[in-house]
């Protein structure tokens, strides 16, 4: 049964009333993509862009904290005798490959790995091998 006018306008009012407009611009063809991965989970287009903006707006509100090492006598005997730059070369080549970049932190001897969606601080170069080793 089609709704009449008078309802098509009261809910346009209602949604006037409730809610903000956004609008989106994406290439061509990322509709459909994100239109398809959005029905396989069972959800709107615009439940899943409402979703994917909270979920990144929580995880960016948390300290991004590199994982502790527990035990880095290992990274110690492997790293014996090599020069630093030739062990952070590697490391580089490694994150590469993962689509991360690394920078150091001149001040604090810290080093950073930058993904394209997030950032993780780690204190030593200890940490840092031991996280490079795990990918």
């Amino acid at each position: 049964m089609p709704t009449s006018k008078a309802q098509q306008r009261a809910v346009s009012r209602y949604i006037k009333a409730n809610y903000d407009r956004l609008e989106l611009t994406v290439p061509k063809g990322q509709k459909d993509i994100i239109k398809t991965h959005a029905e396989a989970r069972g959800e709107s287009v615009n439940a899943f862009i409402g979703r994917a903006i909270a979920e990144t707006m929580e995880r960016d509100k948390r300290p991004q904290e590199a994982p502790a090492v527990q035990d880095n006598t290992q990274a110690q005997e492997r790293t014996e005798g090599v020069p630093l730059h030739t062990l952070e070369q590697r490391i580089r080549k490694k994150l590469y490959k993962h689509g991360g970049t690394i920078r150091k932190d001149r001040k604090s001897g810290g080093y950073t790995v930058v993904y394209e969606d997030t950032t993780l601080d780690f204190p030593d170069y200890a940490a840092l091998l031991e996280y490079a080793d795990n990918l």
